[in-house]
């Protein structure tokens, strides 16, 4: 795939990814809910991790999207438990789904504004440096959750809640 395939790839899951904060009121099941936010995450980084490195070439400073009004979170699978670095041994700490979700929602639109602006490696430059350093993050902490709270009702699982 070339450099190109493999940014518009990236748009197309980050645009899914985005479509999905910004119509996750319409899936009112939870349950279904938590399996679309799984399915389009893993795609997202699927996608992200193919990013090539690059440089931005001007000063981006595009404001972010605020989160949708309507959001509708993720219930009672909101706050799930984490070890913050698995390298060093350290106390759990709380995470959020609707945290990662949203400032991944961010973090991508402030990119795709840049692409649609035509500001091309600007964008790919922000998906790629905030992937490393912020949205990924968000995003494998939130796919351990989603995988354990998707999962739960098919293992049968103690401790979860669905």
């Amino acid at each position: 795939m070339t450099e190109a395939e493999s940014l518009l790839s990236f748009v197309k899951a980050a645009r899914r990814f985005c479509e999905f904060v910004e119509s996750a009121a319409s899936i009112a099941d939870i349950a279904e809910r938590l399996v679309a936010a799984r399915r389009v995450l893993a795609g997202l980084v699927a996608e992200g991790a193919t990013l090539p490195e690059t440089e931005p070439t001007s000063d981006m400073d595009w404001d972010a999207q605020s989160a949708p009004r309507d959001w509708p979170g993720f219930g009672p699978y909101d706050v799930y438990w984490e070890i913050f670095d698995p390298y060093v041994d350290e106390e759990r700490v709380a995470g959020s789904l609707s945290d990662d979700f949203l400032d991944i929602y961010r973090d991508l639109s402030r990119g795709l504004m840049a692409f649609d602006a035509g500001q091309r490696e600007d964008a790919l430059w922000e998906w790629r440096f905030h992937f490393d350093c912020h949205w990924g993050d968000h995003a494998v902490d939130a796919l351990r959750a989603l995988q354990r709270a998707c999962s739960a009702s098919a293992c049968g699982s103690a401790g979860t809640k669905m």
